[in-house]
């Protein structure tokens, strides 16, 4: 499958889960972070669905690495609902955005230099993503979601194995086979695990 219509999927599929979160959290007396994380994530696949904001490797394959950007902005949000899942005190928030931000920040620039010195800040993106769920797992687990530490480690663990595996790394994946995988692991770590938390608020 061509990854434009991979893209124009996950554009379609977010932009309804966001109507479908907006409704079903409006009564919600917590923040109402899905809502906000399928809106960032459906803009995301719409931009790149336009096939602006690229790179190219040196084995010639498109890379979108705008993801890593948006994955900057809704990222933070979901390390907030899992902190508070996980009864982690409020003092942690700070740490734990401004990792998941070193995490993508370095992903992105990872994406977007095509030489080999990628390989420093996808090093860089690795110390800070083993720093924050070294800092996740400390919290408490929880008796509604007993599985999320597992669920965590497993789902967001893929992201990186994904990215080494495509154009990003070596280049083992064909860019629409990795952006497939992507937007499968969207659709668990941020659509499935929406459904989940915004029934827990």
């Amino acid at each position: 499958m061509d990854e434009i219509v991979v893209f124009q999927i996950g554009a379609i599929i977010f932009g309804l889960s966001s109507f479908i979160f907006l409704y079903i959290g409006r009564n919600k007396s917590l923040f109402d972070t899905e809502f906000f994380i399928s809106f960032i994530t459906a803009t995301s696949y719409a931009l790149m669905s336009l096939s602006v904001a690229t790179t190219v490797s040196l084995e010639g394959h498109i890379i979108y690495w705008s993801r890593w950007l948006f994955y900057l902005v809704a990222c933070p949000l979901l390390v907030y609902d899992i902190a508070k899942i996980l009864n982690i005190s409020r003092e942690e928030f700070p740490k734990l955005a401004l990792l998941t931000c070193l995490t993508m920040f370095n992903g992105f620039l990872a994406s977007f230099i095509v030489t080999s010195s990628r390989g420093i800040f996808f090093l860089l993106s690795s110390i800070a993503f083993i720093c924050l769920l070294f800092m996740i797992f400390k919290g408490e687990t929880n008796t509604k979601f007993k599985s999320l530490k597992p669920f965590i480690l497993v789902g967001w663990s893929l992201f990186p194995l994904v990215f080494l595996l495509s154009p990003t790394g070596f280049g083992l994946l064909e860019t629409s086979i990795s952006e497939t995988l992507y937007l499968v692991l969207d659709l668990i770590t941020k659509l499935f695990f929406g459904f989940i938390t915004i029934r827990m608020k």
